[in-house]
C-alpha cells in the first residue's frame, strides 16, 4: 500500500463535494475575483457573509485560510464575472471537471487534470479567459477559440457494459489488475483496493471477479451521489502526516491510520490541503533565500579552509625558522661546506651533496631549478637556497609566518562578516514564514448576522441601530431594512450616515432616540468639519421614500422626507469604539464595533472614547488598533489579527482619545441575536 499522502481531488472525492458546494453557492453572488498563483479564489457573497471558493492544483472547495499577500485582482476576469449570480455547479461528466454556471450565460470550467487550468467561455462555448494557455495534441486552450474538454481515455463508470470493461481490461498493458481497473475505469487505485477489500477479494483471479469490483465500485460511487458519506482524514500517528482525505470511510486504512472525522467533506478537504498549499507557500517564500544560504555554507567552507590552511603553514615557517635558529652554527657550517662543493665540483655537485649527514643533520634533496637543498632536522625537511645567508633565510620564514597569520586574521574578520550575513538570512526565512502565517487569515463561517456589515449597535433599552458605511449601504437599508413602524435618523447636515431604530411601535423610550441621535451626529460630516454638537432630526419609517418629485432626481443614498420631522437639538459629538471577543466551536471571533458612549460597556469589553480633535484619522486609528490588540495579548494570550481597516471605518475624522475603560457587564452574544429577532 503506497504511504504517499494524497497530492490533489479525485473523482469520488469530487463527486462529494459539488453536492455540498452546490447547497452553498448556487443563487449567490461573485463579489471579487482573487489571481493567485496556483489559481483563482472567488469571494461569494450571501445575505449574511461572504465565502471564499478557491481552486488551486490541489482542490476546489470552501476554504477558511486566505493568505493576503497572495491575493491579486485579475482586470479581464473581475469585469466578466463579478456580480454574476451562480445558477449551477456541476459535473458533465464522471472526471474531474468542474463547471460553474453563470447568470450572465458563460461558465467558468475548472479543470483538475494535468496541467490543472481555469477557462471561462461565453454561451457559444468560445474561450473568453483561461488561467493559462494550452496546445497539445488533442486540443488548444487559447481566447477566441471554441471550448474543447479534454479527452477521456477510460471507460465511463455508469454507461459501460460488462463486456466494453472485461475488453479493455484484456487490452490494458498494466500487469497489475488492481492498477489496470483503475486505469481502465479512470478512478483512483484505493478504491480499487477498497472494492476489494470490502468484497472480501484478495486476489483478482477471474473476470467474476473483475465483474463483482465493478459492481462494487459503482455501488461505492453510488453512496456518495446519495450523499451516504462520513467524511475523514487520515492521519499517520508515528509522523504525524495527513496520509489522505475522503469523504467515506475507507477499510484499506482503518486499522493503520487514526480516523479524524468531520461534519462535512468539504471541511475535511480544507484542512487537508491547506496544509499541503501553506507547506507550498514556504517553500517558495523561502527557496531562495535558502540558495544563498547554500552558496554562503559553501562560501564559510572555503573560508575556513583558507583560515586553516594560513595558520597550518604559518605554524610551520615558525616552527621550521625556530629549528633554524637554534641550530644555526651547525647548519652553517654544513652550508660552507656545500658551497666548497658547488665551487670546486659543480658538475658533481647533485650526486655529492646527496646523502651527506653533518651531525644531526642529513641533505636529502638538491633542487637545481632553484639551486636549493632540502635538509632534514628533527624529522622537519626545510629548504635551504646555498647561496642566501642563513640568517636572512631564518627572517624570512618568520616574516612569511607572520604574513599568513595577518592573512588568517583577516580571513577570519572575512568569516565574521559572513556568519552575520549567514544569521540574517536565518533571520530573514523566520520572517518570510511568520509573515506569511501573519497575512493568513482564518475566516470563520456560521457566526455573523445580517447586521454586522453595517455599523450597529444595541441600545440600554434592548433596541437594534443600524447606520451606513456609505451611500451604497444607506441606499440598501432604507430599502430593504427600513419599516414603515421604525424610526429614521440623519444629522441635519448633507453627508451622514442613515441611522435606523428599529421599534415595534410603542416601546421606544426617550434613551433609545438620543442614543440614536448620538450615533448620527456621530457619522455625520459634522465631525469631519470639527464640530462639537449638531441638531439631529427623526421620522418614522413610513415618511421615508426613495421616490423622488415629478422632474427631479435623487443620487444614490439620498432620501425624500415626507411630513413633520422631530428633532434632537444640540446632539454631542461623541463615540465610543470596542472590542469584544466571544467563543464559537473553541475559537476566539473578535469582533470591533462602536456605539454611543452610554450603550457601549454593555457591548464591549474594552473601548476607547473619542470626540473630533485634532489626530489624523489614520494615525487616531493606529493607536486605537495597538491598544485593542495589547488588551487582546494581555487578557487572551493571544496575537490577534486586527485589520487596521476593522478600526478606521468606525472613525469619522480627526479625533482626540478621551477615555478608555473595561467592562464586566458584557452582553452574551447569545443574548444579542435574541434581542435582534423580537
Amino acid at each position: 500500500m503506497s504511504l504517499k499522502p494524497k497530492k490533489s481531488l479525485n473523482i469520488l472525492d469530487i463527486l462529494a463535494l459539488v453536492q455540498e458546494l452546490r447547497d452553498i453557492v448556487v443563487g449567490k453572488f461573485i463579489d471579487k475575483v482573487y489571481r493567485e498563483d496556483t489559481g483563482l479564489l472567488l469571494r461569494i457573497k450571501t445575505e449574511v457573509e461572504k465565502y471564499f471558493l478557491i481552486f488551486t492544483k490541489h482542490r476546489i472547495g470552501i476554504t477558511r485560510y486566505i493568505v493576503e499577500e497572495d491575493r491579486k485582482r485579475d482586470p479581464i476576469l473581475k469585469n466578466l464575472v463579478e456580480r454574476c449570480r451562480i445558477e449551477d455547479l456541476y459535473m458533465p461528466r464522471i472526471d474531474r471537471i468542474i463547471h460553474l454556471k453563470l447568470s450572465s450565460g458563460q461558465e467558468l470550467i475548472f479543470e483538475l487534470i494535468e496541467p490543472t487550468n481555469i477557462i471561462l467561455i461565453d454561451s457559444e462555448g468560445k474561450i473568453r479567459w483561461c488561467l493559462h494557455k494550452y496546445e497539445g495534441k488533442d486540443r488548444k486552450i487559447h481566447i477566441g477559440l471554441k471550448y474543447v474538454p479534454p479527452p477521456r481515455n477510460f471507460l465511463d463508470l455508469f454507461n459501460c457494459s460488462i463486456e466494453a470493461y472485461l475488453a479493455e481490461l484484456e487490452r490494458c498493458e498494466v500487469k497489475d489488475k488492481i492498477r489496470a481497473i483503475s486505469r481502465v475505469l479512470g478512478i483512483p487505485v484505493d478504491i480499487v483496493r477498497e472494492a476489494c477489500k470490502r468484497e472480501g477479494i484478495e486476489n483478482l483471479e477471474s473476470k467474476y471477479d473483475y465483474i463483482k469490483i465493478l459492481e462494487r465500485i459503482r455501488e461505492i460511487f453510488r453512496e456518495v451521489i446519495d450523499r451516504k458519506i462520513e467524511p475523514r482524514i487520515y492521519i499517520d500517528e508515528s509522523s504525524g502526516n495527513y496520509i489522505t482525505v475522503t469523504p467515506i470511510k475507507l477499510l484499506i486504512y482503518e486499522e493503520k491510520y487514526r480516523p479524524i472525522i468531520f461534519k462535512s467533506f468539504n471541511e475535511a478537504v480544507d484542512e487537508y490541503f491547506r496544509k499541503i498549499e501553506f507547506e507550498e507557500r514556504e517553500k517558495e517564500k523561502i527557496s531562495k533565500i535558502e540558495s544563498e544560504i547554500r552558496k554562503l555554507e559553501k562560501s564559510i567552507e572555503d573560508v575556513q579552509k583558507l583560515i586553516n590552511e594560513y595558520l597550518e603553514k604559518a605554524e610551520e615557517y615558525q616552527r621550521k625558522g625556530r629549528i633554524l635558529l637554534e641550530n644555526k652554527y651547525v647548519i652553517e657550517d654544513l652550508l660552507t661546506k656545500i658551497r666548497e662543493l658547488w665551487n670546486n665540483y659543480r658538475e658533481d655537485f647533485e650526486d655529492l651533496v646527496r646523502g651527506i649527514v653533518f651531525e644531526n643533520v642529513k641533505i636529502i634533496q638538491y633542487i637545481p631549478q632553484e639551486k636549493s637543498i632540502v635538509i632534514q632536522i628533527f624529522n622537519e625537511n626545510i629548504k635551504i637556497p646555498i647561496h642566501q645567508s642563513l640568517r636572512d633565510v631564518i627572517e624570512s620564514m618568520f616574516n612569511k609566518s607572520k604574513e599568513l597569520k595577518k592573512k588568517a586574521e583577516n580571513a577570519k574578520k572575512a568569516l565574521e562578516d559572513l556568519y552575520k550575513k549567514y544569521e540574517e538570512l536565518k533571520k530573514r526565512i523566520e520572517i518570510s514564514l511568520e509573515s506569511i502565517r501573519e497575512k493568513t487569515v482564518e475566516v470563520v463561517y456560521g457566526v455573523y448576522e445580517w447586521f454586522e456589515k453595517f455599523k450597529w449597535f444595541i441600545t440600554t433599552n434592548n433596541k437594534l441601530v443600524i447606520a451606513g458605511k456609505d451611500a451604497s449601504q444607506n441606499e440598501a437599508i432604507v430599502r430593504r431594512y427600513l419599516r414603515k413602524r421604525d424610526l429614521f435618523f440623519h444629522a441635519d447636515i448633507p453627508g451622514g450616515a442613515v441611522v435606523i431604530l428599529f421599534s415595534t411601535g410603542s416601546d421606544v423610550t426617550s434613551d433609545d432616540v438620543y442614543q440614536a441621535a448620538k450615533y448620527a451626529a456621530a457619522n455625520s460630516k459634522a465631525w469631519i468639519i470639527g464640530a462639537s454638537s449638531i441638531d439631529v432630526f427623526y421620522v418614522n419609517g413610513e415618511q421615508v421614500s426613495k421616490e423622488a418629485p415629478a422632474g427631479e432626481y435623487l443620487s444614490k443614498g439620498s432620501f425624500m422626507i415626507y411630513g413633520e420631522r422631530r428633532w434632537i437639538r444640540g446632539v454631542p459629538l461623541e463615540l465610543a469604539i470596542g472590542v469584544r471577543v466571544d467563543e464559537h466551536e473553541s475559537k476566539k471571533i473578535i469582533r470591533i464595533l462602536s456605539a454611543p458612549p452610554e450603550a457601549i460597556s454593555r457591548l464591549a469589553e474594552y473601548y476607547i472614547i473619542i470626540k473630533p480633535g485634532n489626530i489624523d484619522k489614520n494615525r487616531c486609528s493606529e493607536l486605537i488598533r495597538e491598544k485593542i490588540i495589547k488588551y487582546i495579548k494581555e487578557k487572551y494570550n493571544i496575537s490577534p489579527k486586527v485589520r487596521p481597516e476593522d478600526i478606521i471605518i468606525h472613525i469619522p475624522g480627526n479625533s482626540t482619545i478621551v477615555k478608555e475603560d473595561t467592562s464586566n457587564n458584557v452582553l452574551h452574544w447569545y443574548d444579542i441575536k435574541k434581542i435582534v429577532k423580537m
